[in-house]
C-alpha cells in the first residue's frame, strides 16, 4: 500500500522565524557547503561558500570578524540563514555560482552579474502557439520555458534555425484571422494560421515536436541537420553546408550545460533519505543539464509505514502533482513497486525513466550528500516546530484560551480611497499559512466607509456559511484593530449562537513609542480580548506576540493584493465605457484582444474594427477617444 503525503509547493520567497539567525550559528555543521542570508521579506541577500559553514558563518556574528567593506551593512539586514551541505569545497563553490545567478543577490558584488539572461518560451496558453525570446520569464501557467542561455548571440540564433524547422507563427500576440497570408508564409517561414492554411491539429503537431525538441529531443535534430550538412557538402553547396554548420554550432552552444559541475549532463534528481522515529525527511536535489538548480527539503511526522512505502509515495506525488520526471532517479534505495513506477514516470514522460540506487561512485556520493541535506533540515525543521509549540503555548496562557490555538484565523478590512472595500479571511494552522483556508470578500452591504459593518459583514457571511456546512471553527480568531472590532466580532458570534470561539483583537497603538527608536522596538502593538478592559501584556519580541503579528500582517498582505486588483480592473473598464456605445462587453474584448490600453491606443482604426464586436464607427470613436486622452497612463 502506498502512503499518499501531501507536498507543498516551495517559494523562493520564505517567511522569516522568529528566532534570531545568530541563535543557528552554532548548530551548523563542521563541513563544506554554501550559506544564504535573508531580509525580513525572505529575499536572499548574500550567497557564500564555505569549507566550515559553522566558522565561517560565525565570522559574521563578530564585528571584527569579517572585515570586508559591505558586511557592516550586510549584517544589519540579515534576518535569516539558510544553508546546504556539500561533500567538498570544490563543490561548494560551483553551487555558490549557481545560487548567485538564480537570486542575484545584493551583496554578492565580486560574482554577480547585472545582465539578465535569455529564455526561449513557447506560448503554450495561446490558441496558435509561437517561440519567443524573454528576459524575464513569469513562473507558472502554460508555457514552456527553456534557459536561461548566456550567450544572447547563440540562442537568437537558435531561434532563428528553430522558426526555419519548425515555421510556427511569428506574429505579435494581436493575432487574427486575415484573409491573405502575412509575407512570412509567402516566404516559407510560417504555416500560415491565421489564413487557415492548415487545421488546428495540424499546426498542434508541430507544437509537440518543438516542445519535444525543448524538453530535451534535440540530439535528433543535430543528427539530421549534420545529415544534411554532409549532403550539401557532397552536393558541392558549400555555402549551404557552412550555413548548416554554423546552425549546428548554435544549437551545441546554446544548449549544452551553461555551467560548468562536477555531474554529467543529465536531468537527474537525487533523493535523499532521513528518518528519526515517525519523522521523516526527503531531500531532492535536482540537475538539469548537470546542473545543480534546486535543493528542497519535506518533512513528514507522524509516520508509520516503511520507508519503502514512504519513499514511493513521495515519488508518486513528487512527479504527478510538482515536477516532470527526469531521465534518472537516484535514491537511497528500491522504493515499493520500484518496476511499476518507472512505468508510470516513462509513461508521463514519453520515454524511458530510470529509477535506480547506486551503489558505488558518484551517483552513491550523491545520495549521501542528498542524505546529509535531510538530516540536517530535520534537526532545522525541529527547532522550528519547538518555536511553534512555544508560541502557541504562550498565546494560550496569556490570552487565557481554553486550549492551544493550533487553528488560527484572521480577519482584515481594506478600503483605500473608499472604493471597491473587501475582506479576507486567512488561516494559520500549527504555526504555519494554510492556503486552503484562504478567502476573499467584496463588501456588499455596506456604502460609504465604515469599517465596522463591513467587519460585521465579512464575518457574518463566514461563519454563517461554516455553520450552514457544519464545518469546524477555527480555535482563535483574530480581527485586526481594536475594541470597537472586537465588540464586533462579538456582536456576531452572538448572533450566530456560535459557542467556543476564542476572540482576539491586535491593534497598533500610534500613541506610544518613540518613531526615532529602531521600529518602535515593536512598542505599539496591543491584544483585546473579550472581558478585559486594558490591552493584555505581551512582552515585545516573544514568540506569541510575533504568531499574532505574522497573523496579522498575512491577512492585511492578503486584503490589499484582492483590493488592488479589483481597482486594476475598474481601471481598465472605466476609461473605455466612457466611450458612446462601448459597455463593459466592448470594453472586456477590446482588453483581451489587445491585450491592454496601451496597445490599443498604439492600434489604427481597422486594427480596432478587427476585434470581435467591434463595428467600424466604434473603432473610429474608440481612436478618437484615445487620442484625446493622449499621454494619460491608462495601463496600470
Amino acid at each position: 500500500m502506498i502512503l499518499y503525503i501531501m507536498l507543498a509547493t516551495k517559494d523562493d520567497k520564505k517567511p522569516v522565524p522568529p528566532a534570531s539567525w545568530e541563535a543557528k550559528v552554532p548548530d551548523l555543521p563542521r563541513a563544506p557547503g554554501v550559506y544564504l542570508f535573508r531580509d525580513g521579506q525572505g529575499r536572499v541577500l548574500y550567497v557564500g561558500k564555505a569549507k566550515d559553514l559553522r566558522s565561517r558563518v560565525r565570522s559574521y556574528t563578530r564585528e571584527q570578524g569579517d572585515t570586508r567593506y559591505s558586511v557592516q551593512f550586510l549584517r544589519e539586514k540579515i534576518a535569516d540563514l539558510e544553508f546546504i551541505v556539500t561533500d567538498t569545497e570544490k563543490e561548494a563553490l560551483i553551487l555558490e555560482n549557481n545560487l548567485i545567478k538564480k537570486y542575484r543577490p545584493r551583496y554578492n558584488l565580486h560574482l554577480r552579474d547585472d545582465k539578465t539572461y535569455y529564455h526561449i518560451r513557447l506560448t503554450l496558453a495561446e490558441d496558435f502557439p509561437r517561440l519567443t525570446l524573454t528576459r524575464r520569464p513569469r513562473k507558472g501557467g502554460k508555457d514552456l520555458l527553456f534557459g536561461p542561455f548566456a550567450s544572447s548571440v547563440s540562442v537568437k540564433e537558435t531561434v532563428r534555425m528553430l522558426q526555419m524547422i519548425f515555421p510556427l507563427r511569428r506574429c505579435s500576440e494581436r493575432f487574427r484571422m486575415r484573409e491573405r497570408p502575412c509575407l512570412n508564409y509567402q516566404i516559407g517561414k510560417c504555416l500560415g494560421p491565421c489564413a487557415q492554411k492548415l487545421t488546428r491539429e495540424e499546426y498542434g503537431q508541430v507544437v509537440n515536436e518543438v516542445t519535444r525538441f525543448l524538453k530535451g529531443r534535440r540530439p535528433e535534430l543535430i543528427r539530421e541537420l549534420k545529415q544534411r550538412m554532409g549532403e550539401a557538402a557532397e552536393a558541392e553547396d558549400f555555402e549551404t553546408a557552412a550555413l548548416l554548420r554554423d546552425r549546428v554550432t548554435a544549437i551545441e552552444k546554446t544548449l549544452e550545460a551553461q555551467k560548468v559541475d562536477s555531474v554529467k549532463p543529465v536531468d537527474r534528481d537525487v533523493i535523499g533519505f532521513y528518518r528519526e522515529g515517525d519523522r521523516v525527511v526527503i531531500h531532492r536535489l535536482g540537475f538539469r543539464g548537470g546542473v545543480l538548480l534546486t535543493s528542497d527539503s519535506d518533512g513528514f511526522s507522524r509516520v508509520a509505514q516503511p520507508d519503502e512505502e514512504i519513499l514511493a509515495s513521495y515519488l508518486t506525488q513528487l512527479y504527478r502533482e510538482r515536477a516532470e520526471p527526469p531521465d534518472e532517479v537516484m535514491v537511497p534505495f528500491a522504493p515499493a513497486d520500484a518496476e511499476l513506477l518507472q512505468e508510470s514516470f516513462a509513461e508521463m514522460k514519453g520515454r524511458k525513466c530510470a529509477v535506480r540506487a547506486p551503489e558505488r561512485g558518484e551517483g552513491r556520493r550523491l545520495v549521501e550528500m542528498a542524505a546529509k541535506n535531510a538530516k540536517e533540515s530535520l534537526t532545522r525543521e525541529a527547532g522550528k516546530q519547538e518555536d511553534r509549540e512555544r508560541a502557541m503555548e504562550e498565546l494560550r496562557a496569556r490570552l487565557r484560551l481554553a486550549k492551544v490555538p493550533r487553528w488560527i484565523e484572521c480577519v482584515d478590512i481594506s478600503v483605500l480611497g473608499g472604493e471597491n472595500a473587501v475582506g479576507s479571511v486567512i488561516k494559520f494552522v500549527d504555526g504555519d499559512p494554510d492556503k486552503s483556508g484562504y478567502r476573499r470578500y467584496k463588501i456588499k452591504t455596506v456604502a460609504g466607509v465604515n469599517d465596522y459593518d463591513m467587519m460585521h459583514e465579512v464575518l457574518t457571511r463566514r461563519f454563517r456559511r461554516a455553520l450552514d456546512e457544519g464545518l469546524p471553527l477555527p480555535d482563535l480568531l483574530v480581527v485586526d484593530g481594536g475594541k470597537g472590532q472586537l465588540n464586533v466580532a462579538r456582536a456576531v458570534v452572538k448572533e450566530l449562537g456560535i459557542e467556543g470561539l476564542e476572540l482576539a483583537a491586535l491593534a497598533k497603538d500610534r500613541e506610544t513609542g518613540d518613531p526615532l527608536s529602531e521600529r518602535l522596538e515593536k512598542k505599539g502593538e496591543r491584544v483585546f480580548v473579550p472581558g478585559a478592559k486594558d490591552p493584555v501584556a505581551i512582552k515585545p519580541g516573544t514568540a506569541g506576540l510575533f504568531l499574532l503579528m505574522r497573523v496579522r500582517d498575512e491577512a492585511h498582505r492578503f486584503a490589499v493584493s484582492y483590493h488592488k486588483l479589483l481597482r486594476q480592473k475598474r481601471a481598465r473598464r472605466s476609461s473605455l465605457t466612457e466611450i458612446p456605445g462601448i459597455g463593459r462587453k466592448k470594453a472586456a474584448a477590446l482588453l483581451k484582444h489587445f491585450g491592454g490600453i496601451r496597445k490599443l491606443r498604439e492600434a489604427g482604426a481597422e486594427e480596432i474594427a478587427a476585434a470581435p464586436g467591434i463595428s467600424k464607427s466604434d473603432a473610429e470613436r474608440i481612436k478618437q477617444f484615445l487620442e484625446d486622452r493622449a499621454g494619460q497612463d491608462e495601463d496600470n
